[in-house]
Protein backbone atom coordinates (compact mmCIF):
# COMPACT_ATOMS: atom_id res chain seq x y z
CA UNK A 1 0.00 0.00 0.00
CA UNK A 2 1.20 3.39 -0.92
CA UNK A 3 1.39 5.68 2.47
CA UNK A 4 -1.07 8.26 2.63
CA UNK A 5 -0.53 11.75 1.83
CA UNK A 6 -3.26 13.61 2.36
CA UNK A 7 -3.45 17.36 0.82
CA UNK A 8 -6.39 20.06 1.19
CA UNK A 9 -6.25 23.18 -0.47
CA UNK A 10 -8.28 26.63 0.21
CA UNK A 11 -8.72 27.19 -4.00
CA UNK A 12 -12.03 27.79 -4.82
CA UNK A 13 -13.25 25.32 -7.85
CA UNK A 14 -15.78 26.23 -10.09
CA UNK A 15 -19.64 25.52 -8.85
CA UNK A 16 -23.16 27.27 -10.34
CA UNK A 17 -24.27 27.11 -6.38
CA UNK A 18 -21.88 27.91 -3.68
CA UNK A 19 -18.00 27.85 -3.42
CA UNK A 20 -16.85 24.17 -2.80
CA UNK A 21 -12.99 23.20 -1.43
CA UNK A 22 -10.80 20.68 -3.59
CA UNK A 23 -9.32 17.81 -1.95
CA UNK A 24 -6.53 15.61 -2.96
CA UNK A 25 -5.97 12.00 -1.69
CA UNK A 26 -2.86 10.14 -2.89
CA UNK A 27 -2.63 6.56 -1.85
CA UNK A 28 -4.93 2.82 -1.62
CA UNK A 29 -5.18 2.85 2.35
CA UNK A 30 -6.71 6.86 2.56
CA UNK A 31 -8.94 6.20 -0.10
CA UNK A 32 -10.39 2.91 1.06
CA UNK A 33 -11.12 4.99 4.10
CA UNK A 34 -13.35 7.55 2.05
CA UNK A 35 -15.63 4.46 0.92
CA UNK A 36 -18.44 4.68 2.63
CA UNK A 37 -18.43 8.63 1.65
CA UNK A 38 -18.02 7.30 -2.05
CA UNK A 39 -20.56 4.68 -2.08
CA UNK A 40 -23.27 7.63 -0.83
CA UNK A 41 -21.74 9.90 -3.27
CA UNK A 42 -22.63 7.60 -6.09
CA UNK A 43 -25.74 6.39 -5.21
CA UNK A 44 -26.96 9.97 -4.96
CA UNK A 45 -25.84 10.82 -8.42
CA UNK A 46 -27.23 8.18 -10.37
CA UNK A 47 -24.17 5.87 -10.85
CA UNK A 48 -25.01 2.96 -7.93
CA UNK A 49 -21.32 0.69 -6.97
CA UNK A 50 -19.67 2.74 -9.17
CA UNK A 51 -17.70 3.24 -6.32
CA UNK A 52 -18.27 -0.50 -4.80
CA UNK A 53 -15.62 -2.70 -4.08
CA UNK A 54 -12.62 -0.46 -4.60
CA UNK A 55 -10.14 -2.40 -3.30
CA UNK A 56 -10.60 -5.15 -6.06
CA UNK A 57 -9.73 -2.02 -8.31
CA UNK A 58 -7.40 -0.72 -6.30
CA UNK A 59 -5.23 -3.60 -5.69
CA UNK A 60 -5.05 -4.79 -9.61
CA UNK A 61 -1.69 -6.16 -10.15
CA UNK A 62 -1.17 -3.93 -13.43
CA UNK A 63 -1.77 -0.89 -11.30
CA UNK A 64 1.27 -1.64 -9.24
CA UNK A 65 3.42 1.02 -10.47
CA UNK A 66 1.33 4.04 -10.49
CA UNK A 67 -0.80 5.79 -7.45
CA UNK A 68 -4.15 6.27 -6.88
CA UNK A 69 -5.51 9.75 -6.72
CA UNK A 70 -8.50 10.89 -5.38
CA UNK A 71 -10.02 14.06 -6.21
CA UNK A 72 -13.06 15.49 -4.40
CA UNK A 73 -15.42 18.12 -4.01
CA UNK A 74 -17.05 18.98 -0.42
CA UNK A 75 -19.13 22.19 0.31
CA UNK A 76 -18.73 21.80 3.89
CA UNK A 77 -15.85 23.96 5.83
CA UNK A 78 -13.07 22.11 7.21
CA UNK A 79 -9.80 22.32 9.21
CA UNK A 80 -7.06 22.32 6.51
CA UNK A 81 -5.55 18.12 8.05
CA UNK A 82 -9.03 17.09 8.35
CA UNK A 83 -10.46 14.59 5.09
CA UNK A 84 -13.66 15.47 3.84
CA UNK A 85 -16.34 14.21 6.08
CA UNK A 86 -18.60 11.06 4.59
CA UNK A 87 -21.91 12.76 3.97
CA UNK A 88 -20.40 16.19 2.45
CA UNK A 89 -18.76 14.66 -0.60
CA UNK A 90 -20.41 16.59 -3.84
CA UNK A 91 -18.16 15.11 -6.93
CA UNK A 92 -15.01 13.14 -7.34
CA UNK A 93 -12.78 11.60 -9.94
CA UNK A 94 -10.43 8.84 -9.26
CA UNK A 95 -7.03 8.74 -11.09
CA UNK A 96 -3.79 7.13 -11.61
CA UNK A 97 -0.29 8.42 -11.24
CA UNK A 98 2.26 7.19 -13.59
CA UNK A 99 5.70 5.91 -11.80
CA UNK A 100 9.30 5.34 -13.01
CA UNK A 101 11.42 3.66 -10.39
CA UNK A 102 9.54 4.66 -7.65
CA UNK A 103 8.98 8.30 -8.70
CA UNK A 104 6.17 10.09 -10.11
CA UNK A 105 5.91 11.29 -13.23
CA UNK A 106 3.29 13.49 -12.59
CA UNK A 107 1.18 12.26 -15.61
CA UNK A 108 -2.30 11.31 -14.49
CA UNK A 109 -4.83 9.09 -16.05
CA UNK A 110 -7.81 7.17 -15.87
CA UNK A 111 -7.64 3.52 -15.42
CA UNK A 112 -11.31 2.85 -16.31
CA UNK A 113 -11.81 3.18 -20.44
CA UNK A 114 -15.36 3.18 -19.99
CA UNK A 115 -15.35 6.15 -17.37
CA UNK A 116 -18.29 4.54 -15.51
CA UNK A 117 -16.04 4.56 -12.52
CA UNK A 118 -13.87 7.35 -12.54
CA UNK A 119 -16.00 10.73 -12.41
CA UNK A 120 -19.02 10.48 -10.24
CA UNK A 121 -21.25 13.07 -9.30
CA UNK A 122 -24.75 14.29 -11.11
CA UNK A 123 -24.87 14.05 -14.60
CA UNK A 124 -24.92 18.10 -15.53
CA UNK A 125 -21.81 18.96 -13.40
CA UNK A 126 -19.73 16.56 -14.46
CA UNK A 127 -17.97 18.10 -17.13
CA UNK A 128 -17.72 21.32 -14.94
CA UNK A 129 -15.99 19.03 -12.26
CA UNK A 130 -13.45 16.95 -14.40
CA UNK A 131 -12.49 20.34 -15.26
CA UNK A 132 -12.52 21.93 -11.75
CA UNK A 133 -9.79 18.25 -11.31
CA UNK A 134 -7.58 19.44 -13.87
CA UNK A 135 -7.33 22.41 -12.96
CA UNK A 136 -6.66 21.14 -9.36
CA UNK A 137 -4.18 19.40 -10.71
CA UNK A 138 -2.28 21.60 -12.69
CA UNK A 139 -1.91 24.28 -9.74
CA UNK A 140 -0.40 21.53 -7.57
CA UNK A 141 2.42 20.77 -10.94
CA UNK A 142 0.39 17.74 -12.97
CA UNK A 143 2.26 17.86 -16.42
CA UNK A 144 -0.85 15.88 -18.00
CA UNK A 145 -4.12 14.55 -17.34
CA UNK A 146 -6.60 12.45 -18.66
CA UNK A 147 -10.09 12.09 -17.72
CA UNK A 148 -12.85 9.38 -19.52
CA UNK A 149 -16.27 9.98 -18.03
CA UNK A 150 -19.96 10.11 -19.02
CA UNK A 151 -21.86 13.38 -18.84
CA UNK A 152 -25.08 14.75 -20.22
CA UNK A 153 -23.79 17.95 -21.72
CA UNK A 154 -23.88 18.57 -25.46
CA UNK A 155 -20.96 20.34 -25.74
CA UNK A 156 -17.87 20.98 -22.93
CA UNK A 157 -16.09 23.15 -25.46
CA UNK A 158 -16.96 26.72 -23.84
CA UNK A 159 -16.78 25.38 -20.52
CA UNK A 160 -12.88 24.56 -21.03
CA UNK A 161 -11.77 27.76 -22.80
CA UNK A 162 -13.28 29.72 -19.71
CA UNK A 163 -11.91 27.21 -16.83
CA UNK A 164 -8.42 26.14 -17.81
CA UNK A 165 -7.30 29.67 -17.88
CA UNK A 166 -5.44 30.23 -15.29
CA UNK A 167 -2.46 32.89 -14.46
CA UNK A 168 0.04 30.72 -12.83
CA UNK A 169 0.60 28.22 -16.22
CA UNK A 170 -0.17 28.00 -19.78
CA UNK A 171 -1.35 24.54 -21.47
CA UNK A 172 -2.97 23.13 -24.36
CA UNK A 173 -6.05 20.72 -24.41
CA UNK A 174 -8.48 18.35 -26.61
CA UNK A 175 -10.94 16.19 -25.72
CA UNK A 176 -13.11 14.13 -27.93
CA UNK A 177 -16.50 11.75 -27.76
CA UNK A 178 -16.25 8.11 -28.57
CA UNK A 179 -18.41 5.16 -28.54
CA UNK A 180 -17.89 1.85 -27.22
CA UNK A 181 -20.14 -1.55 -26.68
CA UNK A 182 -21.65 -0.46 -23.52
CA UNK A 183 -23.68 -3.79 -22.49
CA UNK A 184 -25.91 -6.26 -23.51
CA UNK A 185 -29.68 -5.98 -22.40
CA UNK A 186 -31.11 -9.12 -20.77
CA UNK A 187 -34.56 -9.83 -21.86
CA UNK A 188 -37.25 -11.53 -20.06
CA UNK A 189 -36.80 -14.53 -21.91
CA UNK A 190 -33.88 -16.48 -23.75
CA UNK A 191 -35.18 -16.29 -26.94
CA UNK A 192 -35.74 -12.69 -26.69
CA UNK A 193 -32.64 -12.22 -25.93
CA UNK A 194 -30.91 -13.66 -28.55
CA UNK A 195 -33.02 -12.46 -31.24
CA UNK A 196 -30.89 -9.03 -30.16
CA UNK A 197 -28.02 -10.91 -31.84
CA UNK A 198 -27.47 -11.54 -35.62
CA UNK A 199 -28.77 -14.88 -37.34
CA UNK A 200 -25.09 -16.16 -37.21
CA UNK A 201 -24.24 -15.17 -33.57
CA UNK A 202 -27.67 -16.91 -32.55
CA UNK A 203 -26.49 -19.77 -34.50
CA UNK A 204 -23.27 -20.71 -33.07
CA UNK A 205 -24.35 -19.89 -29.49
CA UNK A 206 -26.89 -22.39 -29.41
CA UNK A 207 -24.46 -24.69 -32.07
CA UNK A 208 -21.15 -24.83 -29.96
CA UNK A 209 -23.49 -25.22 -26.53
CA UNK A 210 -25.05 -28.52 -27.89
CA UNK A 211 -21.51 -29.80 -29.58
CA UNK A 212 -20.35 -29.26 -25.78
CA UNK A 213 -23.19 -31.17 -24.24
CA UNK A 214 -23.13 -33.74 -26.60
CA UNK A 215 -19.19 -34.47 -26.96
CA UNK A 216 -18.60 -34.02 -23.71
CA UNK A 217 -21.14 -34.07 -21.20
CA UNK A 218 -20.36 -30.31 -20.67
CA UNK A 219 -22.61 -29.21 -17.46
CA UNK A 220 -22.83 -25.42 -16.90
CA UNK A 221 -21.95 -24.56 -12.83
CA UNK A 222 -23.01 -22.04 -10.92
CA UNK A 223 -20.63 -21.68 -8.43
CA UNK A 224 -17.62 -23.48 -8.98
CA UNK A 225 -15.26 -24.58 -6.78
CA UNK A 226 -11.71 -24.95 -7.87
CA UNK A 227 -8.66 -24.97 -5.83
CA UNK A 228 -6.09 -21.89 -5.99
CA UNK A 229 -3.48 -24.32 -7.32
CA UNK A 230 -5.76 -26.14 -9.86
CA UNK A 231 -7.24 -22.73 -10.73
CA UNK A 232 -3.78 -21.16 -11.55
CA UNK A 233 -2.64 -24.73 -13.58
CA UNK A 234 -5.65 -24.01 -15.80
CA UNK A 235 -4.69 -20.60 -16.47
CA UNK A 236 -1.52 -21.73 -17.53
CA UNK A 237 -3.19 -24.29 -20.51
CA UNK A 238 -6.36 -21.21 -21.48
CA UNK A 239 -6.35 -20.15 -24.63
CA UNK A 240 -5.16 -16.04 -23.52
CA UNK A 241 -2.85 -17.05 -19.72
CA UNK A 242 -1.67 -14.55 -18.10
CA UNK A 243 1.00 -14.42 -15.44
CA UNK A 244 0.92 -16.78 -12.54
CA UNK A 245 0.86 -13.31 -10.32
CA UNK A 246 -2.27 -11.83 -11.87
CA UNK A 247 -4.17 -15.51 -12.08
CA UNK A 248 -3.68 -15.47 -8.24
CA UNK A 249 -4.31 -12.67 -7.95
CA UNK A 250 -7.76 -13.05 -9.83
CA UNK A 251 -8.64 -15.96 -7.62
CA UNK A 252 -7.78 -13.96 -4.34
CA UNK A 253 -9.45 -11.34 -5.23
CA UNK A 254 -12.81 -12.50 -5.86
CA UNK A 255 -13.40 -13.37 -1.58
CA UNK A 256 -12.92 -9.92 -1.45
CA UNK A 257 -16.09 -8.28 -3.64
CA UNK A 258 -19.62 -7.86 -2.18
CA UNK A 259 -21.24 -10.00 -4.41
CA UNK A 260 -18.72 -12.46 -6.32
CA UNK A 261 -19.79 -14.75 -9.25
CA UNK A 262 -17.74 -17.68 -10.41
CA UNK A 263 -19.28 -19.99 -13.18
CA UNK A 264 -17.88 -22.72 -14.50
CA UNK A 265 -17.89 -25.35 -17.37
CA UNK A 266 -16.97 -29.39 -16.79
CA UNK A 267 -17.32 -32.25 -18.61
CA UNK A 268 -18.76 -35.68 -18.31
CA UNK A 269 -15.01 -36.48 -16.01
CA UNK A 270 -15.24 -33.37 -13.79
CA UNK A 271 -12.54 -31.20 -15.54
CA UNK A 272 -12.89 -27.41 -15.63
CA UNK A 273 -13.51 -26.34 -19.23
CA UNK A 274 -13.95 -23.03 -19.20
CA UNK A 275 -14.34 -20.25 -16.05
CA UNK A 276 -15.93 -16.90 -15.77
CA UNK A 277 -14.82 -14.41 -12.94
CA UNK A 278 -17.09 -11.13 -12.18
CA UNK A 279 -19.74 -9.97 -9.61
CA UNK A 280 -22.72 -9.04 -9.79
CA UNK A 281 -24.19 -5.46 -8.94
CA UNK A 282 -27.36 -3.38 -8.85
CA UNK A 283 -29.25 -5.58 -10.87
CA UNK A 284 -26.47 -6.30 -13.86
CA UNK A 285 -23.32 -8.66 -14.15
CA UNK A 286 -20.11 -7.57 -14.78
CA UNK A 287 -18.09 -9.86 -16.32
CA UNK A 288 -14.22 -9.18 -15.29
CA UNK A 289 -12.19 -12.18 -17.11
CA UNK A 290 -12.72 -15.09 -19.04
CA UNK A 291 -10.35 -18.75 -19.22
CA UNK A 292 -11.00 -21.44 -21.20
CA UNK A 293 -8.90 -24.71 -22.17
CA UNK A 294 -7.00 -24.30 -25.00
CA UNK A 295 -6.03 -27.81 -25.58
CA UNK A 296 -9.33 -29.29 -27.19
CA UNK A 297 -9.25 -27.02 -30.47
CA UNK A 298 -12.29 -28.79 -32.25
CA UNK A 299 -14.36 -26.63 -29.42
CA UNK A 300 -15.48 -23.42 -29.62
CA UNK A 301 -15.48 -23.46 -25.53
CA UNK A 302 -15.59 -19.86 -25.10
CA UNK A 303 -19.49 -19.51 -27.13
CA UNK A 304 -20.43 -22.50 -25.49
CA UNK A 305 -20.06 -21.24 -21.84
CA UNK A 306 -21.40 -17.69 -22.90
CA UNK A 307 -24.63 -19.77 -24.12
CA UNK A 308 -25.02 -20.98 -20.53
CA UNK A 309 -24.20 -17.80 -19.50
CA UNK A 310 -26.95 -15.84 -21.24
CA UNK A 311 -29.23 -18.58 -20.21
CA UNK A 312 -28.67 -19.06 -16.23
CA UNK A 313 -28.78 -14.50 -15.93
CA UNK A 314 -32.06 -14.65 -17.75
CA UNK A 315 -33.19 -17.07 -15.55
CA UNK A 316 -31.73 -14.60 -12.64
CA UNK A 317 -33.67 -11.87 -13.73
CA UNK A 318 -30.38 -9.57 -14.74
CA UNK A 319 -30.72 -6.47 -16.36
CA UNK A 320 -27.44 -5.90 -18.16
CA UNK A 321 -24.09 -7.53 -19.19
CA UNK A 322 -20.56 -5.62 -18.77
CA UNK A 323 -17.85 -6.85 -20.72
CA UNK A 324 -14.33 -5.06 -18.38
CA UNK A 325 -12.27 -4.04 -21.20
CA UNK A 326 -14.88 -5.58 -23.91
CA UNK A 327 -15.23 -8.50 -26.23
CA UNK A 328 -14.50 -9.23 -29.62
CA UNK A 329 -16.98 -12.19 -29.65
CA UNK A 330 -19.70 -11.30 -32.15
CA UNK A 331 -22.14 -10.73 -29.67
CA UNK A 332 -20.83 -7.43 -29.17
CA UNK A 333 -22.95 -6.25 -32.07
CA UNK A 334 -25.97 -6.50 -30.01
CA UNK A 335 -24.25 -4.66 -27.00
CA UNK A 336 -26.14 -1.23 -27.01
CA UNK A 337 -23.31 1.80 -27.85
CA UNK A 338 -22.32 4.15 -25.03
CA UNK A 339 -20.49 7.83 -25.37
CA UNK A 340 -18.01 8.35 -23.20
CA UNK A 341 -15.27 11.93 -23.31
CA UNK A 342 -11.96 11.92 -23.22
CA UNK A 343 -10.21 14.84 -21.51
CA UNK A 344 -6.64 15.75 -21.94
CA UNK A 345 -4.79 18.29 -21.08
CA UNK A 346 -0.67 19.14 -21.28
CA UNK A 347 0.77 22.00 -19.40
CA UNK A 348 2.68 24.20 -22.12
CA UNK A 349 6.41 23.15 -20.56
CA UNK A 350 9.71 21.12 -21.70
CA UNK A 351 8.32 18.50 -19.32
CA UNK A 352 5.34 18.18 -21.13
CA UNK A 353 6.90 18.72 -24.50
CA UNK A 354 8.35 14.81 -24.43
CA UNK A 355 5.05 13.46 -22.55
CA UNK A 356 4.29 11.49 -26.31
CA UNK A 357 7.15 10.02 -26.55
CA UNK A 358 7.95 8.77 -23.20
CA UNK A 359 4.19 7.20 -23.37
CA UNK A 360 5.17 5.62 -26.67
CA UNK A 361 8.54 3.82 -24.78
CA UNK A 362 6.60 3.26 -21.21
CA UNK A 363 2.57 1.94 -22.28
CA UNK A 364 1.68 -0.77 -24.37
CA UNK A 365 -0.26 0.01 -27.62
CA UNK A 366 -3.60 -1.00 -26.24
CA UNK A 367 -2.74 2.20 -23.56
CA UNK A 368 -5.83 4.59 -23.69
CA UNK A 369 -3.36 7.27 -23.01
CA UNK A 370 -1.42 6.42 -25.63
CA UNK A 371 -3.84 5.93 -28.17
CA UNK A 372 -5.55 9.65 -26.95
CA UNK A 373 -1.73 10.86 -27.11
CA UNK A 374 -1.79 9.56 -31.10
CA UNK A 375 -4.96 10.65 -32.05
CA UNK A 376 -4.08 12.37 -35.22
CA UNK A 377 -7.62 13.87 -35.39
CA UNK A 378 -7.69 15.57 -31.99
CA UNK A 379 -7.95 19.59 -32.03
CA UNK A 380 -5.49 20.91 -30.12
CA UNK A 381 -6.53 24.34 -28.10
CA UNK A 382 -4.24 26.59 -26.74
CA UNK A 383 -4.62 28.33 -22.88
CA UNK A 384 -2.01 30.70 -22.59
CA UNK A 385 -1.26 32.15 -18.74
CA UNK A 386 -1.55 36.04 -18.13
Amino acid sequence: MHSAVFERSRDIVYSQQKPRASHVVRGTEPILRMQTGLIELADKSGQPCAMDDLEYFLSRPQIRKKTPCLISLSSSGQAADAEPHSGDLDAAVLLYEHQVGGHGLRIFATDDTTGRRTLVCLPHIRSRFALAACHRLLAQGAQCVLISFRHDETCIDAALAELLHDPGYSCRWASREREIAGYLPFESTLDATLALMGARTRNHLRYYRKRAENQMGSVFVADAKISREDFIALNRISSYPVPDEIAAWRYDSLSGLKSPLLYGMRDRDGRWLSLIGGRHSNGNMEMYWQMNRDDIPSQSLSTAMRAFLIEHEVALGTHRMYVEGGTTHSMSHAFVREKVTDLIVLRQSPVARIIPALVRRLLPPENMLLQVLEDKDLKWNIVKGR
